[in-house]
């Protein structure tokens, strides 16, 4: 995997920057209302006792009388919040995260020798009518009232893991080669897993709703959440590389943000800025069901979709029918989960054979 040099007009329509432009302009709206304040100049005609009667005509700027001071007192405001979204965007804190292209690689080499984890969570919880005193006040005067509200109680929270022992795992990430040649370049790293087999799939799928039918019931409701993390690796999820982060290009120095900050041209520099950078969003998948009954047969070519009651059901029915894609996992369960099954992250995988339709679930968790 390389990462892809956008175009302009593909980096503009992926970070706009709309915020940033939408304040420029007003800016400089006012700034050119200022500047016509005082180079336009118009004829005034005014009658005075001093004069017998007679008119007295002359030139005066049409902002004399103090209009002035409205464009200016927006242009303040205006430039004020534009300081602020400057200090809280995303194009700043991108520069606290650069490292270079060894220690990249250096990371991506520990997620793909990293143990995968696929955890699940539960958590019992009911709501309880309370009340409280409250002061509030009316045309200026402090009275108190009792105030209903529910609170959130948690009663119980259990944990497991799923336990891949017997299917096996293996790493199938790309290669992330071509890091030298960009002057920067941002990843976006995203964690996923997927199956290689029908055992290893109706495996996990049996012990996670064994999970939550254990625990469902406790209690009023119940929070379901469930993802994957990489043991023993700090993961995160953007970062921006550079071949010497120690020297950098100059649009992505903070003096040079600032200065652009200061003198209004931040929108400009963020778009050159974006439109320098290469882009890549690497996958760390994991890849189960490798030394199951069956795996074999099922790397050498497409699987068959299992019915959703073989995935989610009994073991002696996983082969018994056919008949389309496994169901979304809140269908299955009837309740919300973290992860979302989708196909969409394994296109243009080397090893797409391996998959059945809709077995890859990716998520940043």
């Amino acid at each position: 995997q390389r990462p892809i040099q956008p175009s302009f007009t593909k980096s503009l329509c992926r970070e706009s920057h709309w915020k940033c432009l939408l304040l420029s302009l007003l800016m400089y709206g006012c700034l050119g209302a200022v500047a016509w304040c005082h180079v336009t100049t118009v004829t005034r005609l005014t009658f005075s006792s001093a004069y017998q009667g007679n008119s007295l005509m002359y030139h005066d700027s049409p902002c004399s009388n103090g209009y002035v001071y409205i464009p200016l007192a927006f242009l303040l405001m205006l430039y004020a919040v534009y300081l602020v979204e400057c200090w809280h965007c995303q194009a700043r804190h991108e520069l606290q995260h650069r490292v270079d292209v060894s220690s990249v690689r250096e990371r991506v080499g520990r997620m793909q020798q990293a143990t995968p984890c696929i955890w699940w969570k539960a958590i019992s919880y009911h709501y309880v009518r309370r009340t409280r005193q409250v002061t509030r006040y009316r045309n200026g005067d402090a009275y108190t009232t009792t105030q209903v509200y529910h609170e959130r109680v948690n009663t119980h929270v259990a944990e497991a893991e799923f336990d891949y022992a017997r299917c096996g795992v293996r790493d199938v990430s790309k290669t992330l080669v071509g890091l030298e040649g960009a002057p920067a370049t941002r990843l976006r790293f995203t964690k996923c897993f997927s199956f290689a087999s029908v055992e290893a799939e109706n495996a996990y799928l049996c012990q996670r709703a064994r999970f939550f039918a254990e625990n469902e019931g406790l209690d009023d409701y119940m929070e379901a959440r469930e993802g994957m993390h990489l043991k023993n690796v700090d993961f995160r999820e953007f970062m921006v590389a550079f071949p010497d982060p120690a020297r950098p290009p100059w649009y992505a120095c903070s003096s040079a943000f600032w200065a652009a900050a200061l003198l209004t041209l931040s929108w400009p520099l963020r778009v050159l800025a974006e439109y320098r950078t290469a882009y890549a969003h690497y996958h760390v998948e994991k890849l189960f069901g490798l030394e199951g009954p069956g795996s074999a047969s099922s790397a050498g070519g497409g699987l068959s979709p299992s019915s959703s009651q073989a995935s989610m059901g009994d073991d002696e029915d996983d082969d018994e029918e056919e008949a389309g894609p496994p169901p979304p996992y809140h269908d299955a369960l009837y309740f919300p989960v973290l992860i979302v099954h989708r196909q969409e992250g394994c296109l243009g995988h080397s090893h797409r054979p391996l998959h059945r339709h809709g077995s890859c679930v990716e998520t940043s968790l």
